[in-house]
């Protein structure tokens, strides 16, 4: 009887939860209810417009080069041992998903801003919001690939394919490849989502300049402060989209 009770407990720790991680994403719509029209309005204001435009523009060329890098590393990852290699996949993979993101802006702003020693000045520029969500984002891509590519490795198959005349290149695209397609799909959604949100680093480096590098997570934590109805409208356009595309991605990797 007292192992029912317990498992009991276990069940309404679990609902609490449940119940207050969606009802903290549901409350933004909640909100809006008060200020339907403001919000609508807002939905069409340039400025707005521009920011998401940024956001999604600057979101998928940080998926753009982090397939073609991010798959690259995770082979490299998964394939081949040196001396190092953990510290390395720690301070590529783990070290950049939990760095403090405004850590990663002002690094650099001091890299590759007015004073860098490289005499490369990004700063304050689309290419700084880029540069700023690779690092923190691209790591996801890293992570699913290498992952998948090692459960391909110690299935033996890609020996099995060299043994039967295949070169290496041949047994990347054919093998590793196609069958680590919805790992590589998973890392580049949360890749591509995890970017939409990015705020630290492309504060600090790119800056927050009106139709040039405010995308939405910098437009509603300036305009947070006083509560606009345009942070509100901001705020439900970037979580649904992110939402929109990790939904997507299950429905398409499901079977």
């Amino acid at each position: 009887m007292r192992s029912y009770k317990c498992i009991y407990i276990i069940y309404a720790l679990a609902f609490l939860c449940l119940g207050w991680l969606i009802f903290t994403f549901l409350y933004q719509y909640v909100a809006a209810v008060g200020s339907f029209r403001g919000v609508v309005a807002a939905w069409q204001d340039s400025r707005i417009l521009s920011a998401l435009w940024l956001s999604i523009l600057s979101s998928f060329v940080t998926v753009f080069l982090g397939i073609i890098f991010g798959i690259s590393v995770g082979y490299i990852f998964a394939m081949k041992e040196f001396r190092g290699k953990e510290l390395i996949e720690v301070l590529s993979v783990d070290v950049p998903q939990t760095f403090p993101p405004v850590a990663e802006g002002m690094i650099y702003l001091l890299m590759l801003g007015p004073m860098s020693l490289f005499n490369v000045n990004l700063a304050f520029t689309f290419s700084a919001l880029v540069i700023a969500k690779i690092y923190v984002c691209v790591p996801f891509i890293i992570s699913f690939s290498s992952r998948k590519f090692r459960e391909i490795r110690q299935t033996g198959m890609n020996m099995t394919a060299r043994s039967l005349g295949a070169n290496p290149f041949q047994v990347f695209t054919m093998i590793f490849l196609p069958l680590a397609f919805k790992d590589i799909v998973a890392g580049s959604a949360l890749c591509w989502s995890r970017a939409m949100g990015e705020l630290g680093g492309s504060l600090i480096f790119a800056g927050v300049i009106a139709y040039k590098t405010e995308i939405i997570p910098t437009f509603i934590a300036t305009q947070a402060q006083t509560l606009t109805v345009g942070a509100l409208a901001a705020t439900i356009l970037v979580t649904t989209a992110s939402t929109l595309s990790l939904v997507t991605f299950k429905m398409l990797t499901r079977h």
